[in-house]
């Protein structure tokens, strides 16, 4: 999606925008504040679920999108000031295929990383006893989607140029290679229907990930909803010890009894299964509260992304008029990510006092 956002971009910049410098002080500084209060706000995310003994997957997806705003925070947003600033006059070749990568490779591997973020949740939900993901698999998981995304961003980068063909002589039709210095799309190295096609393929991957991501969330409620209803009723069969309806905890009270039977009375067997029987599903069930308030705060990082992104995607397509400064509010996602973790997660305040306390 990014390559069809920064080419209109570059489009709108190249035609004359200095006429109108208001814009781009403002994008100037609204990048630069989201640039400082993104990099000490993914930097402290960092610092925390780094410092994290026993990694979980979702972990490790959190310190890689973290790792991923960090990035956007420190290089991207003060590169997009600088070609802002310039409206896109790259006197080198390099530096306008740098920035190119570098923006339009950090937004498919966020949203790439929130489509692994979403099968966690939902493996630890609706399918905890399968234990299907961990940390080593998020990892692979993570690098894989990582070389992907960076791969994108290379094939957009070869796309950009300073230099143009263009008619060289009009009366031969022939055709050269000139100096422009504007960053913009050329077809030096690839040919413009191939360009067409990669940009369709771009957006393509950017909405299935989305849809997979709504689709997912919804089996978690749904889920949840399922697991409420049965509860419920549970409470209103019996008042006896409140068993869960999972077939593993009768098998395990199965296993317990006949373990028990050996070494213990009646009575002392009753107690010793209905205390452990308390103790296990304590456990189950504050690991689900916690899996589904961790699925709670991530489907809000996942709603904000969407958020911020529509803008900048229906103006590209040229859908509503174009506003600078409105385009760039989707650098916004890349700072906003803390400060959810912050409201949302009573664990990540806790360490950030600790911090703030020791410094």
């Amino acid at each position: 999606m990014n390559a069809t956002l920064n080419t209109q971009e570059t489009v709108n910049s190249s035609d004359a925008i200095r006429e109108d410098g208001g814009p781009i002080l403002a994008v100037v500084g609204m990048l630069s504040f989201f640039s400082v209060i993104g990099t000490i706000g993914n930097a402290l995310v960092l610092y925390v679920y780094t410092r994290k003994r026993n990694k979980l997957a979702a972990t490790v997806f959190i310190i890689s999108l973290a790792t991923t705003d960090l990035t956007t925070c420190i290089v991207v947003m003060p590169y997009t000031i600088v070609i802002e600033y310039l409206t896109y006059y790259v006197k080198y070749d390099i530096f306008c295929k740098m920035y190119m990568f570098f923006i339009t490779s950090n937004v498919p591997f966020a949203a790439f990383i929130m489509v692994g973020i979403a099968f966690d949740r939902y493996f630890c939900i609706v399918h905890p006893f399968k234990h299907l993901m961990n940390a080593h698999r998020a990892k692979i998981i993570t690098a894989s989607m990582a070389v992907l995304a960076f791969s994108l961003g290379i094939i957009t980068a070869l796309n950009y140029s300073v230099y143009d063909i263009q008619d060289c002589d009009e009366g031969n039709n022939t055709t050269c290679v000139k100096y422009t210095g504007v960053c913009k799309p050329s077809e030096i190295l690839l040919p413009h229907l191939f360009t067409l096609h990669y940009q369709k393929l771009y957006t393509a991957l950017f909405f299935l990930a989305l849809v997979v991501v709504i689709i997912l969330y919804g089996l978690i409620y749904r889920s949840v909803l399922i697991r409420r209803a049965k509860r419920r009723r549970q409470r209103r069969s019996t008042c006896s010890l409140p068993l869960t309806k999972e077939s593993w905890f009768s098998d395990y009270r199965s296993s317990m009894m006949s373990s028990l039977r050996k070494d213990s009375d009646e009575k002392t067997e009753k107690n010793n299964i209905e205390t452990e029987l308390l103790r296990q599903l304590t456990i189950r069930e504050r690991g689900l509260v916690a899996n589904i308030k961790t699925a709670l705060m991530l489907f809000v990082v996942t709603a904000v992304f969407i958020l911020v992104f529509l803008p900048a995607w229906l103006m590209a397509h040229q859908i509503i008029e174009y506003n600078r400064v409105i385009f760039y509010m989707y650098f916004a996602y890349n700072v906003a990510n803390p400060i959810i973790y912050a409201f949302m997660n009573k664990a990540f305040r806790r360490q950030l006092k600790i911090v703030f306390k020791c410094m």
